[in-house]
C-alpha cells in the first residue's frame, strides 16, 4: 500500500447560497495500492468527509464535492514530508506578507490556549 495526498475541492454553500462563492481545497491522505485506486477511493469517500451542519444562526452548511484538484504520491508519512504545494503570485507582495504575518500571529495566539 502507498500513501497519496489528494486535493479534494468543495463548494461551501450556506443556507440558500446567497453569499460570496466559497471553495474549500482540502489535502487528504489516502492509502491505496496505486494512483488510480487512490483517486477512486478519494472520489467515493469525498462526500462523507464533511457532513452538513447548522451554523450559529440555524442555516444549513453543506460542502458540495466538486472534484479532485491534484494528487501526489507521498513516499512515507514522516515528520516534514511534503503533502502539498502551490505557487502564489500576489498582486501586492506587501499585502501578501502582511496577511501571512497576521495568520502566523493568529496561530501563535491559538497555541497559547492549547497548553
Amino acid at each position: 500500500m502507498k500513501w497519496f495526498a489528494v486535493n479534494c475541492i468543495y463548494q461551501v454553500i450556506c443556507g440558500e447560497g446567497k453569499h460570496a462563492p466559497q471553495f474549500n481545497e482540502q489535502i487528504r491522505l489516502i492509502q491505496a495500492d496505486g494512483i488510480v485506486l487512490a483517486l477512486e477511493k478519494a472520489k467515493l469517500n469525498a462526500v462523507h468527509f464533511n457532513p452538513p451542519f447548522s451554523n450559529c444562526i440555524g442555516d444549513k452548511v453543506v460542502w458540495k464535492f466538486i472534484g479532485i484538484g491534484g494528487i501526489l504520491e507521498v513516499e512515507e508519512p514522516a515528520d516534514g514530508v511534503e503533502v502539498g504545494s502551490k505557487i502564489v503570485e500576489p498582486k501586492s507582495v506587501e499585502k501578501y506578507l502582511e496577511k501571512l504575518e497576521h495568520r502566523n500571529q493568529s496561530l501563535t495566539n491559538q497555541n497559547r490556549f492549547d497548553n
